[in-house]
């Protein structure tokens, strides 16, 4: 870039130093031909009338300088007289320019070139009171002439003109170049930059943006890529461990029967277990399926204008009996609102919440379903006075088959999947879910749509 910059100020200080030459000698030329002419004129006239006082013998012993000549004609353009040449050897002039000018203007001239000698003649011509012509011509260096003339002098300030353009070109150069060498590409705004390079500094800090942008997001996108991956194996592993459980069993009193171990009373104990194993594992696959369907965004069934406050009723009577054999008091309150949702979804969530709050309360405990709005926004608040949950486990209780308390857990059943089918029930209704919970005085949950 440097090397550019310096070609291109040397290439322009030598063509503005030859333009300037030729435009200077040019003016001085033009002026010069023109008082040179004015000269001439005026050297013809002054001839001329002392032609018309003194006659021919004005031009016995005349002499002129080499460049100089002078002609007399008479009135039919023969040559009386030719201070260079034999008159009897010259022929008639009255065709000429300047003699035809004169004899009818009274002045009259003409310029006449040799491209063989690189000269030029200016003619200037007077007509004589007798109706002859007086024609004093003077030969001059044409601008080629000069300028070969000057060639020295012209040769040495065309040297030193390449010298300083040379010198100039390499200091202007370095000082363009010096600041953008010296920009900080990670932060361009730092340093002294000109003003020139404003646009060239503002361009590379907006492509950093940019670029740190795209690093960041690609970043995030591998975090993301990676979380998942984690996330794919460990639910991999928990379904696999949830499904080898009931299966199990299942598959050990099965074996048990089939063997012939078991008593004919106790048949139907192990019928039982079996079904009930069975029965988990059918609740658990579906809530499994519920999930992926979720997550896939694949609900084929469309939103429609849904009454939560029905949809509540709907499930606390399906829960009835197990409110009973929990010994809990269940209470719905609040108003009809009304929100855009898939049925099975929001049944769903109200289900798994109210399911949920019966389930980790304590005998003789109370669980309060409350549907209203807050700011134009439908909501459904489940609260119990049961067991609560720690601080410490509140941020994850949403994570698939995470469980508080395993053991407890395990003695009342569940697929450790219910909240997170409501976390991602309320995403896809764009929802939002808020928990606060003690432990040992209970759990409230809302979800606001």
């Amino acid at each position: 870039m440097r090397n550019r910059i310096f070609r291109g100020i040397f290439c322009v200080a030598l063509a503005v130093w030859l333009a300037c030459l030729v435009l200077v000698i040019g003016a001085l030329y033009t002026q010069y031909s023109e008082k040179y002419n004015n000269s001439i004129k005026n050297e013809a006239y002054i001839v001329a009338r002392a032609v018309d006082v003194s006659g021919a013998s004005y031009f016995k012993g005349l002499k002129l300088q080499e460049s100089y000549r002078i002609t007399l004609v008479n009135a039919d353009g023969k040559v009386l007289y030719d201070s260079d040449a034999d008159v009897d050897t010259m022929g008639n002039h009255k065709n000429r320019p300047e003699i035809k000018a004169a004899m009818k203007s009274g002045y009259g001239s003409d310029t006449r070139y040799s491209h063989t000698l690189a000269q030029k003649t200016t003619y200037s011509a007077v007509r004589l009171d007798n109706g002859g012509v007086l024609r004093v011509s003077e030969t001059q260096f044409t601008v080629l002439t000069l300028i070969l003339s000057m060639l020295q002098p012209i040769l040495v300030v065309l040297f030193l003109a390449i010298i300083l353009s040379f010198v100039l070109a390499i200091r202007i150069s370095r000082k363009i170049v010096e600041p953008i060498n010296e920009i900080n590409v990670d932060d361009p705004r730092e340093g002294d930059a000109y003003e020139e390079l404003k646009p060239l500094v503002n361009k590379i800090a907006q492509q950093n943006r940019q670029l740190n942008s795209r690093i960041t997001q690609l970043q995030e996108d591998v975090d993301e890529k990676t979380r998942e991956s984690e996330f794919r194996k460990e639910f991999t592993a928990n379904v696999s461990h949830e499904l080898k459980t009931p299966l199990t069993s299942i598959s050990g009193f099965a074996e048990i029967m089939k063997n012939g171990i078991v008593k004919e009373e106790d048949i139907q104990g192990f019928a039982g277990k079996i079904y009930d194993e069975a029965q988990r594992l059918i609740v658990l696959v579906d809530d499994i399926i519920k999930l992926s369907q979720l997550d896939e965004n694949q609900v084929t069934a469309k939103k429609e204008r849904l009454d939560l406050y029905g949809i509540s009723e709907d499930v606390l009577m399906s829960l009835e009996k197990a409110a009973e054999s929990n010994e809990v008091q269940v209470n719905l309150y609040g108003e009809h609102v009304y929100v855009q949702g898939v049925y099975q979804i929001l049944e769903e969530i109200v289900y798994n919440l109210c399911d949920n709050g019966i389930k980790y309360n304590k005998t003789g405990g109370q669980l309060d379903v409350t549907i209203g709005s807050a700011g134009n926004r439908p909501y459904v608040k489940v609260a119990d006075n049961g067991i609560g949950i720690p601080q410490s486990d509140i941020d994850r209780v949403f994570e698939r088959f995470y469980r508080v308390n395993k053991s407890h857990s395990k003695e009342i059943g569940g697929t450790g999947l219910g909240l997170s089918i409501v976390k991602h029930g309320a995403a896809y209704h764009n929802a939002d879910v808020t928990i606060e919970s003690q432990l040992g005085k209970g759990t409230t949950i809302t979800v606001l749509f």
